[in-house]
């Protein structure tokens, strides 16, 4: 624990914890579909578990940024940047080489854009120097 329990917590610092814990619930919930679908019988379905912990972490983090734990803004910001990387990567790829006649495109380049910028909100909120200060993180 830091020593903020008597100082109001900062709006960057409310603003991390909630992106966080709402990333994380979407990302679980994605995660459970994932799993759901090994039930077809491929394998796809696997990439559920590193999924649902990516969001189980985000969620946890989220909340301990809230609660005003100390090294939680650091540890939210790295988990945000595993969807901000992938989503980077994915951006890049369907520039290079997607198929613009397809239906289906240019919602999956909106998805992936839109965390980008979400991952990358999450990130600046948790380096911002008042948020850094309300968790101890100098």
């Amino acid at each position: 624990m830091n020593d903020s329990s008597g100082r109001p917590r900062p709006a960057a610092a409310t603003g991390a914890g909630a992106l966080g814990i709402a990333a994380g619930a979407v990302i679980a919930v994605f995660a459970v579909f994932l799993l759901l679908l090994l039930t077809d019988g491929n394998g796809f379905g696997l990439f559920g578990l590193p999924v649902l912990a990516l969001g189980v972490g985000l969620l946890r983090n989220g909340g301990r940024v809230l609660a005003g734990r100390t090294h939680a803004g650091d540890r939210l910001s790295q988990l945000a940047l595993i969807p901000a990387t992938v989503s980077g990567l994915a951006i890049g790829g369907m520039v290079a080489g997607a198929d613009w006649d397809r239906d289906g495109t240019l919602t999956q380049l909106a998805g992936f854009v839109t965390t980008f910028l979400l991952s990358a909100v999450l990130v600046t909120l948790c380096g911002r120097p008042e948020t850094k200060a309300y968790l101890g993180e100098h």
